[in-house]
């Protein structure tokens, strides 16, 4: 409207330039007003909860994730990438990613374009950037300019593409909760110039509980009142906060209880195979393409329990075809079976990583409040690929192009 104003206007011959540079120092004026105001929404603390499946906030006292729930938005359910474990979706969440993209197929498998093994349980492999793909969201921050910080985020512990979060650690299960909190308070208490615009932490008390004694079980209900009350601590952290910060949590899977274990050595030999045995699921690799069929043929339709996929015709739902990470043979649990090879697996009680469109224990929680959310929406279920875009459109950045978040499916929960 002020430009359709000065191109009718007559002063336009009378004072000439001088009308154009104020027109132009408006509308400085008011973009910097409008930035002002996005940067007070500009402020994300991300909460991830391993292992919290959909219920749980149901099923165990949880005071104050339902009181989050309600005062803020939520999701039916966080829909996670197939495997639903830790590794692949807390990166998928990060990179916006599912993980046959960003390359971390799962907890244990064999790239064999290295010639090599990944395992989370080894630290050179875990802090070696070059197994990680995609572009993190600390990354895409701190491209911006934005300073970023993380306890114990998947990746954040690798130099990934030249860069990692401002401050990061490298992860000790045995940090206290405590702890944690102090350092996530301490950050927002920074003077603003220094002060993290994304600030990420991570809790496994959940998941533990839940492989050890069942995701049922009162180990769980005392592990889930554990991260509760650490979540409350960090809702106050982030609410007394100057601007007040938008606080999201998230968990990578759900759980559900075992059945019993098949041993597959009853029917193949695995002997010339690169194994990654993950639980419910085994990857086989081999350049053997004899070897390769003859192994199928074994384990095709040998037992109602799992079946067996070469690696192309592997259910297209799951997204989990174009890597040659993911296996030449892929051996899945059709049901909460352990798959065992070699050395049995210890005592797990409870497991994960099916398929979460035939098991929704595998599905887990989505729950966010402040200043850039809508209070009392609660929307579908959604894949946690578009947990990227809706943090990176909090922080005020774009998310990169091609990736498989969008930010449609959680656009409801926005304020603007």
């Amino acid at each position: 409207m002020l430009w359709l104003h000065y191109r009718a206007s007559p002063l336009r011959e009378q004072i000439g330039l001088r009308y154009t540079h104020s027109v132009r120092l408006l509308w400085v004026a008011v973009f910097l007003w409008i930035a002002q105001g996005w940067a007070e929404n500009g402020y994300v603390l991300l909460i991830g909860a391993d292992g919290v499946r959909h219920d749980y906030l149901d099923l165990y006292a949880a005071p104050r994730l339902r009181g989050l729930r309600e005062t803020g938005s939520s999701a039916r359910a966080l829909i996670p990438c197939f495997p639903s474990t830790t590794f692949p979706n807390f990166y998928s969440m990060a990179t916006g990613l599912r993980p046959a993209r960003h390359g971390l197929i799962d907890m244990l498998f064999y790239d064999p374009g290295r010639g090599e093994r990944f395992y989370y349980r080894e630290p050179d492999k875990v802090s070696d950037g070059s197994w990680y793909g995609g572009t993190p969201i600390w990354t895409l921050a701190g491209r911006a300019g934005l300073r970023t910080a993380s306890y114990f985020w998947v990746g954040t512990e690798a130099e990934i593409g030249g860069a990692r979060p401002s401050w990061w650690h490298r992860y000790d299960g045995r940090v206290s909760h405590e702890e944690r909190v102090r350092q996530v308070q301490d950050w927002l208490a920074l003077p603003a110039p220094e002060r993290p615009r994304l600030v990420m932490v991570y809790f496994a008390d959940v998941d533990s509980a839940s492989h050890m004694h069942g995701p049922e079980s009162e180990p769980v209900r005392e592990a889930m009142k554990r991260v509760d009350e650490t979540v409350g601590g960090l809702i106050d952290a982030a609410a007394a906060a100057q601007p007040p910060v938008n606080v999201i949590v998230v968990s990578d899977h759900g759980g559900i209880a075992v059945r019993g274990r098949i041993r597959l050595e009853e029917y193949a030999d695995f002997r010339g195979f690169h194994v990654a045995s993950g639980g419910n699921l085994v990857r086989l690799y081999s350049q053997d393409q004899a070897l390769i069929e003859r192994t199928y043929r074994a384990l095709k339709g040998r037992d109602r329990r799992f079946e067996v996929y070469r690696r192309h015709q592997l259910p297209a739902h799951l997204h989990h075809r174009g890597n040659p990470r993911a296996g030449d043979l892929i051996v899945m649990a059709t049901g909460p079976d352990l798959l065992v090879t070699g050395v049995s697996l210890g005592p797990p009680k409870g497991t994960h990583g099916q398929d979460p469109r035939q098991f929704p224990e595998m599905r887990g929680i989505f729950l966010a409040a402040g200043p850039g959310i809508r209070r009392g929406v609660r929307v579908p279920a959604f894949e946690n690929v578009h947990v990227y875009p809706l943090v990176a459109h909090l922080l005020g950045l774009k998310a990169p192009e091609g990736i498989d978040g969008r930010l449609a499916p959680v656009k409801a929960l926005l304020t603007q």
